[in-house]
Formats: structure tokens, sequence, C-alpha cells
């Protein structure tokens, strides 16, 4: 009886605890899943490379510490944490792993090594990764009920990269734009690209999604002006006087601002650029706007 007892307790502490000789965590966990063929396995394959998987089953994966953490601490609904005691180690965030597991209750689930790696988009995964319930993108959901001046809002006409929009959220959030509205995006907003790029802020800005006519109503809804690049225009923008409310409006990767905002849009500016390059990554231009109206309107 006392042998029973003695080897349930050991396989408790093998199965339940990451030890590193400072840091030991408890926690109840399954058995570790080891096989590439495991349905959890192929339902976290099937999240990262589908869009209309994960638009139906209303889930995505976000995987990384760092990205994971802002997740984490923007409280969005957490389904399942996978981990990997190995990867975990070597990439030193066992501690990390023990603060989230003391902070909040979540469902935890332990992969073996080539399992995690199967379902990892990384080419060296740290170890951890997260199904979590995505949210409601609505245009009726951002806020306005803050006092004025409420910073500047970004449309995004048509983009096309995941990479590029991940970008974009956190410049904007480093940045300080308000809201983010995305016209018709050919990108899924969960896209893991969009995640990874984001290092999960994404979970942080405030977004909508919705069709160029149902922005435009909204736009015209809350009076705020609508400024777009052009360089064909004679205004500089780091010249240009910025209204403290404002929305900016960026054209897609590809062909720019189509002829729907063209005809829309009061103010145009564009950037000045010494150089012989006639354009600049999406990115780049949002980060360089922004800045010239943090100037405009004393924030820098």
């Amino acid at each position: 009886m006392n042998t029973f007892f003695g080897l349930l307790l050991i396989s408790f502490f093998v199965s339940g605890s990451l030890f590193t000789g400072k840091t030991l965590f408890m926690f109840f966990v399954p058995d570790i899943i080891y096989s590439l063929t495991n349905p959890s396995v192929k339902e976290l394959v099937k999240l990262r490379e589908s869009p209309r998987h994960r638009r139906e089953s209303s889930r995505f994966v976000v995987e990384g510490a760092e990205e994971f953490n802002e997740i984490f601490s923007a409280g969005k609904d957490i389904e399942t944490v996978y981990f990997n005691e190995e990867l975990a180690a070597r990439s030193k965030i066992i501690e990390q792993l023990s603060s989230w597991k003391s902070g909040k209750v979540l469902s935890w689930q332990e992969l073996g090594e080539n399992a995690f790696r199967k379902a990892s988009y990384q080419k060296n995964p740290d170890g951890i990764l997260a199904v979590v319930k995505s949210w409601s993108l609505d245009i009726s959901f951002i806020d306005l009920s803050g006092e004025s001046p409420v910073g500047p809002f970004i449309i995004l006409d048509e983009i096309e990269k995941p990479g590029n929009l991940g970008a974009i959220l956190r410049t904007g959030e480093a940045l300080g734009v308000h809201s983010f509205i995305l016209c018709d995006p050919s990108v899924d907003f969960f896209n893991p690209n969009v995640v990874r790029s984001s290092r999960g802020l994404m979970s942080r800005v405030s977004i909508a999604i919705a069709s160029k006519e149902t922005v435009f109503e909204w736009v015209k809804k809350i009076s705020l002006p609508l400024i777009a690049t052009s360089s064909k225009t004679h205004t500089l923008s780091h010249k240009f006087d910025y209204p403290e409310n404002v929305v900016l409006v960026f054209g897609k990767e590809s062909s720019g601002l189509g002829e729907f905002w063209k005809s829309r849009v009061k103010d145009w500016v564009k950037l000045q650029m010494p150089g012989t390059a006639s354009s600049l990554n999406l990115n780049v231009s949002v980060a360089c706007i922004l800045n010239d109206y943090n100037r405009s309107i004393g924030k820098i």
C-alpha cells in the first residue's frame, strides 16, 4: 500500500510540475500528448492554417511567450494553453509559466516536443501556444465615450498582408491611435501572422471591420475630417496643421487608395522623401504620418 501511494506521488510530481533548480510549480495536466495525429494537434494545425475554420469556430491560435502574455494581460478568453516543458526550459520561460498559472485559472495541456512542433508555425518555438476565443470586431463597439480629443482614427482600406497589418497595429498602439477600421480587408484579422507581427498587441487596440459604405456613414456620424496621402499633392505632412480629432485613410499595399475614398477625402498630404524611392512600406508610411500628427498637436 505504501509503495502504491509512493508511486502515485512520484507520478504526480513528474506529470504536474516544472522544475528548473530554482522554480517549482505544480498544476494538474492531462497525460502528455505525443501523437502527431492526436485530435488536439490536428485541431491546432487546422486553426493555424484555415481562415474559414477560425471564423466558423470563433477561435484562433496565439504562439510565443510575448504574444501570449499580451493576450493574457488583456483579459481575453483563453480556452486551452499548450506547452512543452523541454522547449520552455530552453527558452527560459519557466518562471513566466509559473506566473501565468498563479494569476488565472487556465486549462493546461502538455505536448511532446514533436507534437508541439507539428502544431507550431515557428521555426524555433519557445514552448507555449494557446487557443483563444475571438472577439467582436463590429464597428458599433468602438468606444466614443471618452473626452475630446480622442486621438486619431485610422482607416486601412482593403489591406492585403497579415504581416503588414500586425506591424501597423503595433505601431499604432505605440503612437496613440484611438481605433483602427479595416474596410473590406483581404486579410483575416486572427491570422497567426497578424498576432505574431503585432507581438500580441492586436488584443489591446480598438479595431473594427466593415464595408466602405458602412465606415463612411460612421465617419459622417462622428463628423471628423478625412485625411489621406498622395504623391500628387504639394502639402507636406510635417508642415500640415493636423486637427486633434481626425480620420487618417491609407490604401492597400499594391495599388494605394481606391476611387471610393478619393472622392470623399477632405485633405491630402505627402511625405517628404529626399531619396529616389517613389513609395514606402505601408507600415512605415503609417508611422511617419502618425509621427507628424503627434508633433503637430504637441504630443511629442
